[in-house]
């Protein structure tokens, strides 16, 4: 009886587990077509009220299914620089973007992808807000928190746009 009742349950989870849809990979681009291929040049503030001015470069690499973002900072002279690379965690069924700058590393995730034009990469204390806002044009925002628990505090906020440079 046990014998059959195990194999019971192994059809029935065998069963379920072929009735669900299979999972779209997420991707690492807004579905409306945006691309981020090209030079922006970014303003906005810091967290402090202080002026923030970036250049970024984006091209799409890895037969079209990686997103590779650099960013070099403008204003303050801090000689910041980061790469960015946003792409599809097949393991996970998730999003990931790996944030190398010359300060550290981290590493951001989502299982949402894209919701409405927005991408928000997360980890346990911080974020990455990436906002579609029209044909030519993007913001970014990193946000932190002290905790999980806690809510997210306004930091890092820039206005991209397009560059004819």
């Amino acid at each position: 009886m046990r014998r059959f009742c195990g194999l019971l349950l192994s059809f029935c989870f065998l069963a379920s587990a072929q009735d669900k849809p299979a999972r779209k990979a997420l991707s690492a681009f807004p579905d409306n077509g945006f691309q981020f291929a090209g030079t922006w040049d970014c303003a906005g503030t810091f967290g402090n009220g202080k002026t923030h001015k970036a250049l970024f470069t984006g091209t799409t690499i890895l037969a079209g299914k990686w997103l590779e973002l650099t960013e070099r900072g403008i204003e303050p002279e801090t000689g910041y620089l980061a790469k960015y690379l946003i792409g599809y965690d097949s393991e996970h069924s998730r999003l990931v973007e790996f944030d190398a700058n010359n300060f550290g590393a981290v590493m951001y995730t989502t299982d949402e992808g894209w919701q409405n034009q927005v991408l928000t990469m997360t980890d346990n204390t911080s974020r990455f807000v990436y906002s579609v806002t029209g044909t030519d044009s993007f913001t970014v925002d990193w946000q932190a928190r002290k905790t999980a628990d806690s809510k997210w505090m306004s930091g890092d906020h820039l206005v991209c746009k397009h560059s004819m440079r």
